[in-house]
């Protein structure tokens, strides 16, 4: 198969529990060229299976993915990351002849991946985690000491906010940084629009389907063991502060795990959450339907 010099790279994005992993597998199956390049923030976690919907080894085995169990629980991982890594897949791909097929809801990762980091706003999950991280060393190290460290990461930006000693620029170039791992005074300069342009498919279904479909998907997690797997993780020393954790229900299934809450109030929780995750999704993503 001969590859053109620039692709049009298709992409299965929608809310969670909107069916994008059986649309992918399904195209898998009637076309042996398409491999699938993983567009879920937190499915690149070894041992986060169950609680992230990953797709099982088996059918890994039999269609190719990439950026899957890619990274530790400990280990942070941003959109900054995963811009070049899918990148990289995805070139990969292009140079056997094959086909990638971008699959994922993590819009904030699938705008870094084809716009480059300056380009897309970051999402809430990440500017939240990000600011609770800044103001945490903000209270611990102090104004100065995070003023000066700027230098050693975003020289082009401390050298603006040296003359001013704004607060609130201090804290949006850690924000950025953070959520990105990237300095914002680079971002600003170098879109890095990737040379592939995305060709979107986009799952919303209607609210009700959705909800029904989020509820019976945690339902089926936690019948499917997502108990199990979580007092693994714990035993194994994956603690509630490692970025891993930062995925959906995690925290409720330990507390289940501890007796801080019901099977029930686990479930709900969990399902209230995921349905307001989806509904930021939604937003995000009806961008994506005019491309």
């Amino acid at each position: 198969m001969a590859v053109a010099s620039r692709e049009r790279i298709e992409v299965i994005t929608g809310p969670t529990a909107s069916g994008k992993t059986a649309l992918a597998l399904s195209r898998a199956s009637e076309d042996e060229y398409i491999e699938i390049v993983n567009a879920d923030a937190f499915q690149i976690y070894r041992g986060f299976d169950i609680g992230t919907a990953k797709t099982p080894p088996s059918v890994r085995e039999q269609i190719p993915h990439h950026l899957i169990d890619i990274a530790e629980p400990h280990e942070a991982y941003n959109a900054g990351q995963y811009a070049h890594d899918a990148r990289e897949a995805i070139e990969d791909i292009l140079s056997r002849g094959n086909k990638p097929l971008v699959v994922g809801g993590s819009g904030l990762y699938i705008d870094a991946l084809f716009n480059g980091i300056s380009s897309y706003t970051i999402d809430d999950d990440a500017k939240q985690s990000a600011t609770e991280q800044y103001r945490q060393e903000l209270q611990t190290d102090g104004f100065s000491v995070l003023h000066e460290r700027l230098k050693d990461i975003d020289p082009d930006l401390y050298s603006q906010i040296a003359r001013e000693r704004n607060p609130l620029r201090l804290e949006r170039a850690w924000v950025h940084y953070y959520a990105t791992g990237t300095p914002l005074g680079e971002a600003r300069k170098d879109k890095d629009i990737f040379r592939h342009e995305p060709q979107f498919t986009v799952l919303l279904p209607e609210r009700e389907e959705l909800r029904a479909r989020i509820a019976g998907r945690v339902d089926a997690m936690l019948e499917a063991g997502w108990l199990g797997e979580v007092v693994t993780l714990l035993k194994q020393g994956v603690t509630r502060d490692m970025p891993a954790m930062r995925a959906i229900g995690y925290h409720e299934v330990a507390d289940l795990a501890d007796g801080k809450l019901s099977l029930d109030q686990a479930r709900e929780m969990i399902t209230t959450q995921t349905r307001q995750y989806a509904k930021r999704q939604i937003t995000w993503m009806k961008r994506y339907q005019a491309n």
